[in-house]
Parts: structure tokens; sequence; C-alpha cells
């Protein structure tokens, strides 16, 4: 489920070209470009981004189209096309599903329909994929998987309702693209799987990126209801976002969804860091420390003077200010893994410094915390971080 486009034997002239028609052309399907210095992305629709990038004298254009569904990557060969109808010059078009051949959507749907019933398949067996990221196309968060839910893009399933649901409606649950058309379902799987995935609850204002996911989610749920105003549409959660960004409310004879719309990112996730899978709420700001190797973790916030715990998780003891009385601590044995404790308090700061091993995987903590309250959530945090199961083939 992947489509490329190579542009062969340009010269500088030749290449800025090429950009000025992408730029034209995501103006013509009203979609967004953005430059990234040494990379630019067109992004498509949510989990569907076209990915641009420069090698010698050849531009390559590529999308990975798995999470999207067959309307993306049916776009995603039209635009490729239209490139090569605007510029002349030496192409080479791939498309691992052929649809560049026959262009044959209903095909192609189906191609889509046989993946999910083969993932259905795996998650309902509960196999190591339930634990990796089959839903989203790149994220640095994963949600904490259920053995008795099934985790989906725009929210989670009772398993038993999963193994019994229709295909046809399953798909919408995991892929935001599946007519040719953007059309009202198209625009409220958008909504729904960006509520998911970016979802801020309580922090709608916390950062600019905040901020333009509760504008997108709201602009994407008016569409909807422009091409029907029958569907039932995530109308609460939208009423919350107009309220917080001072937004005017389109949406007066909308019709509100009955099912319990999911936002991941406002409980506990796994943040991705090396091999580990540290647990803490979803709408931490995430940042890289390089000198000390360290992912840093700051709690969210409403005001940008407030905040409640920094988390700070390396796979280098030397983070630790007091090693060796954590070394010294009583184990707290998880399963497999685990766990020694050191609490102190330093200026009137509690301090949490920790050391989470398993087999041959270590990973420590240090943490600072301005409230007593949340003692007990960051080391309930700890307990459960854990690491990536690596699988074989």
């Amino acid at each position: 489920m992947f489509v490329s486009l190579l542009c062969k034997n340009r010269t500088e002239a030749q290449k800025n070209e090429i950009y000025e028609v992408l730029g034209a052309l995501c103006h013509r399907e009203e979609i967004q470009i953005e430059d990234l210095g040494d990379l630019v992305e067109i992004y498509a629709c949510p989990q569907g981004k076209i990915k641009v990038t420069e090698e010698d004298d050849k531009i390559i254009l590529s999308a990975n189209t798995r999470h999207a569904g067959a309307g993306f990557h049916a776009f995603s060969v039209e635009f490729f096309k239209a490139l090569q109808e605007e510029i002349p010059g030496e192409y080479d078009l791939y498309d691992d599903l052929n649809f560049d051949q026959d262009e044959d959507f209903h095909r192609l749907v189906h191609v889509y329909e046989d993946e999910l019933e083969y993932l259905r398949g795996l998650l309902l067996k509960q196999g190591p994929i339930a634990k990796m990221n089959y839903i989203y196309d790149e994220t640095f968060f994963l949600p904490i998987e259920n053995s008795q839910r099934i985790l989906t893009s725009i929210g989670d399933l009772d398993i038993q309702e999963f193994a019994d649901m229709h295909l046809h409606d399953l798909m919408d649950m995991f892929y935001v693209w599946n007519s040719w058309q953007k059309d009202a379902q198209f625009y409220k799987n958008a909504a729904l799987t960006l509520l998911a995935k970016e979802g801020a609850g309580e922090y709608v204002l916390m950062n600019d990126k905040t901020i333009k996911a509760a504008n997108t989610i709201c602009d994407y749920i008016e569409l909807a209801h422009e091409q029907d105003r029958t569907m039932a549409l995530p109308v609460s959660q939208y009423r919350y976002l107009c309220q917080c960004l001072d937004r005017e409310d389109l949406l007066q004879d909308a019709k509100d969804m009955e099912t319990e719309v999911i936002q991941y990112r406002c409980k506990e996730v796994y943040h991705l860091f090396e091999n580990c899978k540290i647990v803490a709420n979803g709408l931490c700001e995430r940042s890289y420390d390089p000198v000390s190797q360290s992912l840093i973790l700051m709690s969210p916030y409403q005001d940008q003077g407030e905040w409640s715990y920094l988390i700070q998780a390396s796979k280098n003891t030397w983070i630790l200010e007091n090693e060796e009385e954590v070394k010294e601590s009583e184990p707290k044995y998880i399963g497999q893994k685990n766990v020694r404790l050191y609490e102190y308090m330093e200026d009137g700061i509690y301090v949490i410094e920790a050391i989470l091993e398993q087999n041959q995987d270590q990973v420590a903590f240090h943490i600072v915390c301005n409230d007593e309250k949340d003692l007990m959530f960051l080391k309930q945090c700890v307990m459960q971080s854990t690491f990536q199961e690596v699988t074989e083939g």
C-alpha cells in the first residue's frame, strides 16, 4: 500500500518548477503543502501524507497509503499523474496495488477490505501486533492496549463487537478515506480520527499545535454537516471546542452521535523513546535532551506559567542525582519487570528517581513534581512503563 513517483534527471531550475506545480496542484485540491527544510509534506487528509524529498538530480514523491484508505491511494496516483501531465520529463511511477494500471476503484476497495479482515484475525488472536502501531500512520505515542477492547483510529471497541461488526462499517473505524470523493463520511472519519489522535480535552488552548488541531476538527465536522445534514456527528465535542476557541457554532440543527467519542491523548498513553514505552498523560509536551540523551515530558498545562510535573527518562543512569540510593532500594516485581524507586524532597519540590529493568533492558527516571497529589500517579506511570517487544520475522 505504497505509491511513489521518481522525477529523474532534473536541474535546479526544473526542480523549482516541480515545486511550483506541486503548490498549484495543492491549491486546486484545497490541501496543505508545507516546506520543512529537507522535506516537503503534502497533507491530503488525516493519516494521508505525500512526502517530497531530493536525492542528487532526482525528486522523490512517496505516499504510504496503508492507514488512510483506498481513497487516499487513488488520490495519490491521480495526483502523481497530474504532475506528469503538467511537466514533461523522465518519471518512474510505482504503485504496489496496480491502481495506476487499471484505475479500478472497486477492486482497490476490496484490497483494503481484505487487509482489514486479515488484521481483524490477528487482533482477535491477541498476537504481538495488538501491542504495535497498527492504527496510525506515524506517531510518538501509542494508546495503551486493553485485552478486552480493540483500539481503532477513532476509538476503542468491545472485542465481541469488533468480531461481529460488518466489514463495511469497520472500514470507517480504521481508514479515513473509503470513497472516491471526499464525502460526508470522509469528513466525519477525519474529525473522529483527529479527536482520537490529537484531541486535547481541557487543554485545547495549551499551544499552537493543540489550537490548530481543534480548529481542523471543527472544520471537518462543519464540512460533514454541509454535505449531509442528517448524519450524526460529534456535536458535543464540536460545541465544547467552539466555546474554547471562541468560534461560531454552525451546527445548530445537527444530530449528535449516541456512541462515545474517544480521545486517547486525554488519558495515559505510551510515549515511544528508543525501545522504551514510557507511560504518561498523552498531552505531555515532548522534547529531547541530546546532552543527557533523555526524553523530556512536561505535564499538560492551561497557563504557560503553570506546570505540575516533569518526567525525564533515559537509558543512561547518569541522569539520577541519587543513583546509589535508587539501586539500594527494595525492588518491586511486576511480571518480568523490576522497579527500584527512591523519593525525596529538594527545595520544596518532590523528586522521584527510579530504574526499571526487564531482561537486558533498563530505563532510568528522574521526575520532579510540585504537588504531592500527583506522586501516586507518577509512580504508577513508572510501574506501567515497559519495553517494546521484539518480534521475529
